[in-house]
């Protein structure tokens, strides 16, 4: 036997010619993680498990006030952990819920049955489902499972999901039909073998496709997104020698607007190479090719290179780099595409550093301030509509001169700050715009915040979304002591993108810089989660569209874990704009947690 068996009783008559205990009065038994009480059961333990007949309640926790329990006519346990039942009702405190004639209690490394779901998916309807999950170890001993789905709605429709987990990967797949079709994917992760690990196998799935797909999306978050995204390949690493590192690889890529909108896929083939220059300097190349299909037939390349130095000269660190892309595309019915963007960039930067001494075997305080001077120049080329991130009306020239400071706090005493600022002057041939750049990340015992803004202002006649404007993000979260958690999040902007603003942080300063919100508009999210009794912890969320006025999401959910893992329960509740209905979901979990012998493996 795995476990030992413990009882006490009133009264209790033994059998050991056939390993059979009767027990009357006020009994408990406990084996394993399991504790059944009753006034009368008849126990017979035999060579790898153990039959239990009579009613009884039995529990899968070691706790004494277990939140459920279940009522069996009778029983029988193994030694891995697994119980039968006859004839369970599930109790939630002393209130039956649910019935059935057998039951097999697994644990989570076992296959075996998942909870009941229900949902309430707004005007679609009432959802009952249930799954089942196939775990497994690999040769590694660590453990991977499968989780199948299948639901049906009320009103005459189904769902069936699927999901993956294991040490480098993750997926969750969904279909469902309710008079039209959603089909949802989100999976990312690699493979590798021991015979060749240097051959890797990746993937990255991020997908809602269908008539209803947007609609019948509770998520805010996912059913935001603009794009759908895909890629897989295959890539191998090869060491030509002399310091160079290389990759190769081939795959298929894919984006399609969210929900309905055309997808645009092809195979592609890549390769990539970096290495040093001398002791102070390195540089990459990396190239690919595509053939796009969609609306069109698109043959597509794209190649970059770059190559920096930094030396040292004295007290002052300089860096310096030189970069091109070149990107190519021909359009099926349209002459062949192309632009061509060249940039040089060099900095010069002194850090300042203090240091303030803390308390004995401490770490000290530690301050950097680095003063910086940076001049930006590109030169760009092209021909044809298909790529809009190198603007016609931008000239094809232009230059950025910069100042700024960084400022960093070292991790001490619990905090920690890091700040950037930049301002300067961007010139093309049509004009000259200020610009400005802002960034800060830090914490503080409980609370942690990241800010950053981008401005730019001039007389450069640019289209509204490149023109005059500021854009802005914030993020602020604090955790107290008794585990309430705010957080708050604002994503914004005003006039243009500030897309010139946005050169200044990193990247080609002619090249893919779109701002940091696609729409004009100032988003506000506000988030509070609270415990607060017995084990209970409510949170809620709420976004809002401050340009306009009007809540774009809502949400909360009242949710519960049993301190040793008896169970885990969570009702909640949503609401967002585009989607008729209110979201209500039940979740129970009562798998308890690994065994120490497994979940060490």
């Amino acid at each position: 036997m795995a476990g030992e068996v413990q009882f006490r009783a009133d009264e209790a008559h033994a059998d050991p010619e056939h390993g059979k205990v009767e027990l009357q009065g006020g009994v408990v038994v406990t084996y394993d993680r399991f504790r059944l009480t009753s006034q009368k059961l008849v126990i017979t333990l035999g060579p790898s498990a153990v039959e239990m007949r009579g009613t009884a309640k039995i529990t899968h926790c070691p706790c004494k006030d277990s939140p459920v329990s279940l009522e069996v006519s009778g029983a029988r346990a193994t030694g891995q952990g697994e119980i039968e039942l006859r004839w369970p009702r599930l109790y939630f405190g002393p209130l039956p819920v649910f019935v059935l004639p057998w039951l097999l209690v697994r644990p989570a490394d076992r296959v075996g049955l998942l909870p009941p779901r229900f949902a309430m998916r707004g005007d679609d309807g009432a959802l009952l489902g249930a799954g089942a999950r196939f775990p497994w170890r690999g040769a590694d001993g660590r453990l991977r499972a499968v989780e199948l789905f299948a639901s049906g709605y009320v009103q005459g429709g189904v769902e069936l999901g699927a999901r993956i987990e294991g040490p480098t990967m993750t997926g969750r797949f969904t279909w469902d039909r309710l008079r039209q079709d959603r089909f949802v994917a989100d999976t990312h992760g690699f493979v590798r073998t021991d015979a060749r690990p240097d051959v890797r196998i990746a993937w990255d799935l991020d997908a809602i496709r269908g008539a209803r797909g947007l609609v019948a999306t509770p998520s805010l978050t996912a059913a935001a997104q603009p794009f759908d995204v895909g890629a897989a390949g295959v890539t191998m690493q090869v060491s030509p020698g002399r310091g160079v590192g290389a990759i190769l690889g081939t795959g298929l890529v894919a984006r399609a607007r969210r929900g309905e909108g055309p997808i645009v896929w092809g195979p592609t083939a890549f390769a990539g190479a970096s290495g040093a220059v001398g002791r102070r300097g390195s540089w990459e190349a990396n190239a690919a090719l595509a053939m796009l299909s969609g609306q069109t037939n698109t043959p597509y390349a794209r190649a970059e290179a770059g190559i920096e130095v930094a030396p040292r000269l004295g007290p002052i660190f300089t860096r310096a780099r030189l970069g091109t892309r070149a990107r190519f595309a021909g359009p099926e019915g349209a002459p062949v595409a192309w632009d061509a963007v060249a940039e040089a960039r060099a900095e010069a930067f002194v850090t300042l550093e203090q240091s303030f001494g803390g308390a004995k075997d401490t770490a000290p305080l530690v301050h950097r301030i680095s003063p910086r001077l940076e001049a930006r120049g590109a030169v760009a080329q092209g021909a044809g509509s298909f790529f809009q991130a190198i603007r016609p009306d931008l000239g094809p020239a232009l230059g950025l001169a910069a100042l700024g400071v960084s400022s960093s706090l070292g991790r001490a005493f619990g905090s920690s700050l890091e700040a950037e600022v930049k301002g300067g002057l961007v010139a093309t041939n049509t004009g000259t715009s200020a610009v400005g750049w802002a960034s800060a990340e830090g914490t503080s015992g409980p609370v942690s915040a990241r800010v950053e803004a981008i401005a730019s202002k001039g007389s450069v006649e640019l289209p509204d979304e490149a023109g005059d404007g500021i854009s802005a993000l914030a993020e602020l979260r604090v955790g107290f002591e008794d585990k309430t958690t705010v957080l708050l999040d604002v994503y914004g902007r005003a006039a243009g993108k500030g897309a010139l603003a946005r050169s200044l942080g990193g990247g080609l300063l002619l090249g893919d810089t779109i701002g940091l919100v696609a729409p004009r508009g100032l988003l506000l999210g506000l988030g509070y989660s609270r415990p607060l009794f017995g084990g209970i912890t409510g949170n809620i969320r709420a976004d809002t569209d401050l340009w306009t006025r009007a809540i774009v999401g809502l949400g909360g959910a009242l949710s519960y874990r049993h301190p040793d893992g008896c169970v885990a329960l969570e009702v909640g509740g949503s609401r967002r704009a585009g989607r008729p209905g209110t979201d209500i979901w039940v979740s129970v979990d009562l798998v308890p947690p690994l065994p120490a012998r497994a979940a060490s493996r």
